[in-house]
């Protein structure tokens, strides 16, 4: 998200968009469903920042070829978020387009400070040198979830399922994201892209590089049995789990662990070399697989 003001308690804004078929198939995906993600992926930009989804407008793209119950449900799965998460959709527009889309922006505010100074939010370019690098929860389901979807693995029950329903219903950090900003944390960004390429950005940001331990990596529950050859690289750079990660000093970090026992520390931010780079068992280290890129070469 973008703070235009920087004092204490500016309001952050973010907007974001979903297309039929590069965001959202409706093959495997119901319309609320649809909804659900085009919102929730503001809410974890806003959340992101330690602030507080406040209002949103929306703007939905139609060929004239959906029925009035397709988009109904985007909205009504748009709805079901923000009656959790905040952000209540208060205009937009609806437009004629060659392919189905959902585009939000929502504005932020700083979270409740009882009656003290108000927070600045969390930002990308404040990690340092000696910092752990550290995830609010577990990486990797939203990733899997795609793949058992697009391949027609049966999603009906067990891990498959809630695989599945980690992409098809993602949460943002929201409860985490207010411990960190009230503990301390001063940077933090949403794994929409992925560990390793978000991660990339706040070393880019910081003008840092970061070393992750992938034994370390919290993975989501049947992940491993799942994918046993490949959960890694989805814990590393699958994207859309919406955890949030963030840097902070040691003992900040024992503070937040001790409060929170799905915080894990997954590397630490070095001053060379420059990016994010993964450690192995023996010493060397390696450049990590690459995220979702729109345009990726």
């Amino acid at each position: 998200a973008a703070a235009w003001d920087p004092t204490p308690g500016a309001a952050v804004l973010t907007c974001d968009a979903a297309a039929a078929g590069t965001h959202f198939d409706l093959a495997y995906m119901d319309p609320e469903d649809v909804g659900w993600r085009a919102m929730v992926s503001c809410q974890s930009d806003i959340a992101a920042m330690g602030f507080v989804p406040t209002y949103s407008t929306v703007t939905v793209g139609v060929t004239g070829r959906e029925e009035v119950a397709t988009l109904e449900g985007v909205y009504a799965g748009m709805a079901q978020a923000c009656s959790l998460y905040g952000g209540r959709i208060v205009g937009g527009d609806v437009i004629r387009a060659e392919t189905l889309f959902v585009s939000v922006a929502m504005v932020g505010a700083a979270p409740d400070a009882d009656g003290g100074p108000q927070v600045r939010p969390m930002t990308r370019d404040a990690a340092r040198p000696g910092d752990v690098v550290a995830v609010t929860g577990p990486l990797g389901g939203a990733a899997a979830g795609l793949r058992i979807l697009r391949s027609g693995i049966a999603h009906g029950a067990g891990h498959a399922a809630s695989l599945a329903m980690a992409h098809l219903r993602p949460h943002p950090a929201a409860a985490a994201a207010a411990l960190l900003i009230g503990s301390g944390v001063r940077c933090a960004v949403d794994a929409s892209d992925g560990l390793a390429p978000d991660l990339g950005r706040i070393c880019a940001a910081s003008g840092t590089g970061a070393v992750v331990r992938p034994w370390d990596l919290p993975a989501e529950p049947g992940l491993r049995e799942t994918f046993p050859d490949e959960w890694m690289g989805m814990a590393l750079s699958g994207g859309e789990g919406y955890q949030i990660i963030f840097t902070a000093p040691p003992e900040l970090f024992s503070r937040l662990s001790e409060a929170d026992s799905d915080v894990v520390a997954v590397g630490e931010v070095v001053e060379e070399p420059k990016g994010v780079w993964v450690a192995t068992r023996d010493g060397t280290m390696l450049r990590p697989p690459g995220g979702f890129e729109h345009f990726g070469r």
